[in-house]
């Protein structure tokens, strides 16, 4: 889950400080970790645990990344 980087903003606004990522991913993640502040992650990880489907925090999360990277979310 780590190393996509839709998942990035709700793991740091989780809590989680360490991330397991390959080295292919490394680069889009960091972009994103230095693209939004622990406050910004913090609440959507909150709107995301509002959300009642997996497809509607799925669809929520890409585009909040859309927002950052466009590039990488399709």
């Amino acid at each position: 889950m780590s190393c996509e980087p839709i998942y990035t903003m709700l793991l740091l606004g989780m809590g989680l400080r360490q991330l397991s990522v390959t080295p292919h991913n490394i680069p889009e993640i960091k972009k994103i970790i230095r693209s939004v502040t622990i406050d910004e992650a913090t609440g959507v990880a909150q709107e995301a645990m509002r959300l009642e489907t997996a497809r509607d925090v799925n669809n929520y999360l890409r585009e909040q990344t859309r927002r950052i990277m466009p590039e990488v979310v399709s």
